[in-house]
C-alpha cells in the first residue's frame, strides 16, 4: 500500500492510494480537513479502534478511505467513491463504488501517512500549508504524535 498527498493550489490537493496494482487518484477539496482526519484515523487504529475512515471531498462527489483491522498486524484498505457528498447526507451512504481494496500491514500504512505529512511540511511549511489550504491548519500536534508513538503490535 502506498499513499501520497500533494497540494495542487489554493484549496485543492491530490491524494493517491495504491493497493496492489490499483492506484486511485482522488481530487481533494479544502471543504473537509482530510489531512487532519487521516492522522487521526491512524492514531485511532493504533489505539485499538476497529475501523476508521477518511473523507476526501471533491466537487461533486467524494472518496472514503476506509481502514479496518482484520487481525494480527494487518488492516483492510478500501477506497470508496460516492457520486455526491455522503458525509453531508446529500447522497446515500450505502451507495458507493469500491475503487480499490486489499490488505496491508498497519506499520506500512502508518509509515506512508507519516511520509506524506513530512513531504507536505518540507515543501510548504506550516504557514504555506495554511495559505494553500485556506480553512485548515497543518495538523502539527497529530503529526508529532504519529512520529513518536511506538507500534505495539
Amino acid at each position: 500500500m502506498q499513499f501520497d498527498y500533494v497540494l495542487d493550489g489554493t484549496g485543492w490537493a491530490t491524494a493517491t492510494v495504491t493497493v496492489g496494482d490499483c492506484a486511485v487518484v482522488m481530487t481533494v477539496s479544502y471543504l473537509h480537513d482530510s489531512l487532519e482526519q487521516l492522522a487521526e484515523a491512524i492514531l485511532q487504529l493504533e489505539s485499538g479502534q476497529a475501523e476508521a475512515a477518511v473523507i476526501f471531498m471533491s466537487e461533486p462527489g467524494e472518496h472514503h478511505f476506509v481502514l479496518r483491522q482484520v487481525g494480527g498486524n494487518d488492516v483492510a484498505v478500501e477506497v470508496r467513491w460516492f457520486d455526491d457528498w455522503a458525509s453531508w447526507d446529500i447522497y446515500p451512504s450505502d451507495q458507493y463504488l469500491v475503487a480499490a481494496a486489499g490488505t496491508a500491514p498497519f506499520s506500512v500504512v502508518k509509515e506512508q501517512v507519516i511520509m506524506a505529512l513530512e513531504r507536505i511540511l518540507a515543501q510548504h511549511g506550516v504557514q504555506g500549508y495554511k495559505e494553500l489550504w485556506v480553512e485548515h491548519e497543518f495538523p502539527v500536534a497529530l503529526y508529532e504524535r504519529l512520529k513518536h508513538t511506538k507500534l505495539d503490535r
